[in-house]
C-alpha cells in the first residue's frame, strides 16, 4: 500500500515504492491512489503489472457499502482523506467528516505509548477489537451515520459515479 491508499496507507509514494521493490523480480501490483483511467495508465507507465483498486470499488452498485458511504466517497476530494488513529490505533486514512474532525484524529498520549511496547501494543490492540465487536452489537447494525469513519484513498479526486464493477471494468480496458 502506498500513500495514497485508503485505510491502512503506507508511508512511500507510488514511485518511492516501486522503486524500492522493482529488482525483487516479482510483479508488483500498486495499491492505493487508483481511480481512474488516467491513474490506471500512470501506474503501468512506472512498471506496475497491475492496480488494486478499493476506493473504485466501493463506489459501484454491486458492493454492499452504505449508499451514503459511497455519496461521501464521489463528494469528496484528495485533501478530505486524513489519517487516524482513532479507529484501530493503527494510522487508518477515512474521509474527514464531521465527526472524524469532533473525535480528533489522534488516539491520546497513553495509548500511542502503549501501541509503542512491544508486549503492550497486543493489549491495546485486543482492547480496540473487542470495542468494535461490542459497539456493532450495541448497534443492531443500523444505517451507517456520519459517525462513521469511512475508509477511502485520494483516489477519490477522480471517482464522480457509482456504476457497476463491469463499467469500471470496461472503462479501464478501453
Amino acid at each position: 500500500m502506498n500513500n495514497r491508499a485508503g485505510g491502512h496507507a503506507g508511508t512511500r509514494s507510488p514511485q518511492e515504492l516501486y522503486d524500492e521493490l522493482k529488482d525483487l523480480g516479482l510483479p508488483l501490483i500498486c495499491a492505493g491512489g487508483v481511480g481512474s483511467r488516467e491513474e490506471y495508465r500512470a501506474m503501468l507507465a512506472l512498471g506496475y503489472q497491475g492496480v488494486q483498486m478499493g476506493t473504485r470499488f466501493i463506489a459501484t452498485t454491486e458492493c454492499t457499502a452504505h449508499e451514503e458511504y459511497k455519496r461521501a466517497i464521489l463528494k469528496a476530494k484528495a485533501n478530505d482523506i486524513v489519517m487516524t488513529t482513532r479507529v484501530t490505533g493503527v494510522p487508518l486514512a477515512v474521509i474527514k467528516t464531521a465527526f472524524v474532525e469532533k473525535v480528533g484524529l489522534e488516539t491520546p498520549w497513553l495509548v500511542r505509548r502503549l501501541l509503542q511496547g512491544r508486549k503492550t501494543k497486543h493489549w491495546v490492540r485486543l482492547y480496540y477489537s473487542l470495542r468494535s465487536i461490542i459497539k456493532l452489537k450495541k448497534s443492531n447494525f443500523k444505517p451507517l451515520s456520519t459517525k462513521d469513519f469511512w475508509q477511502a484513498g485520494k483516489s477519490v479526486e477522480k471517482i464522480d459515479s457509482i456504476v457497476s464493477a463491469r463499467q469500471v471494468i470496461a472503462d479501464f480496458v478501453k
